[in-house]
């Protein structure tokens, strides 16, 4: 698992367990984040968001909107162990300046 795009790009994501949590695969995420950038009706700016990631897991989705410019990102994850590993991959990707809350 990788961040697909922005500062992060190419950096890898520790993962949680796969039989707690299935992790949004790359395909998909880009996809995903191909349809908010580019399409006309939506309209949608990653730069200055405040995004809400629920049910978390590795924390790709919001790890991707920091990487593409969101202003803030809050992960919601209920399961202790994927909490721990979502920390451990903010804290490997973070910057000087943290914009998340966990």
């Amino acid at each position: 698992m990788r961040i697909i795009s922005g500062k992060f790009k190419k950096q890898k994501l520790i993962l949680p367990d796969p039989k707690i949590t299935r992790p949004l695969r790359d395909y998909v995420k880009e996809s995903l984040f191909n349809l908010l950038a580019h399409s006309p009706l939506l309209q949608f700016q990653f730069e200055k968001s405040s995004i809400l990631d629920v049910f978390s897991g590795s924390g790709s989705f919001g790890i991707e909107c920091l990487s593409r410019g969101a202003s803030h990102v809050t992960f919601i994850e209920n399961d202790k162990k994927s909490f721990e590993v979502l920390k451990l991959s903010l804290i490997h990707i973070s910057e000087p300046t943290r914009r998340y809350a966990i």
